[in-house]
């Protein structure tokens, strides 16, 4: 649990009792490939540190899975609009090779925030971060060819390159495999 304390650190200094506080709520998960950490329809409250493996968020529509987003090693994951809406998660997360999360629920991870200026700073700047993250994400499909959006990919995010399969790249791309094979092959 060294590394969550560590990136929430770089977030903003964080008092020994903050961390023993926060440290009483995390719980150690394993998950094997291709194991769910949340699927579409059943609530997770959760929020999910990544140690170490990644996950992939995707939607099934007409049959086919579309990737939205990959979740890699000192992230945080989870499914906020459902949590913050009660209602039940209109995605999925899966485990694309083994991976070691540290999770902890939302619900009681905001009361502590509550009680804290420090983590509640860094709660802020996590989610800030999460919505531009996003955020540039709708907007490169507005405002950028494909070509473009692979581009931006290789060099922000190479570790999706070397772990997705092609299909999966694809999809988060919204392109067909075809068209991402002449995107590599330029």
């Amino acid at each position: 649990m060294k590394k969550i304390v560590a990136v929430l650190k770089g977030f903003s200094p964080l008092n020994e009792n903050d961390r023993d506080q926060l440290l009483a709520l995390c719980t150690p998960l394993v998950l094997e490939k291709g194991e769910h950490w949340i699927q579409e329809g059943k609530k997770n409250d959760s929020v999910a540190f990544l140690e170490n493996g990644y996950l992939r968020k995707y939607f099934v529509k007409d049959g086919n899975e579309i990737t939205d987003f990959f979740y890699f090693e000192n992230d945080f994951c989870a499914d906020l609009p459902s949590i913050i809406t009660n209602s039940n998660p209109a995605s999925n997360i899966m485990a694309m090779q083994r991976t070691s999360v540290i999770t902890f629920p939302y619900t009681e991870f905001n009361e502590l925030c509550k009680k804290s200026h420090a983590l509640e700073h860094i709660h802020r700047l996590i989610v800030e971060y999460t919505f531009v993250r996003f955020y540039k994400r709708s907007v490169s499909f507005i405002l950028q060819a494909p070509k473009e959006r692979y581009d931006q990919l290789v060099k922000t995010q190479p570790q999706v390159l070397q772990n997705a399969t092609q299909y999966h790249i694809a999809s988060y791309l919204g392109i067909s495999p075809q068209h991402l094979s002449r995107l590599r092959a330029q």
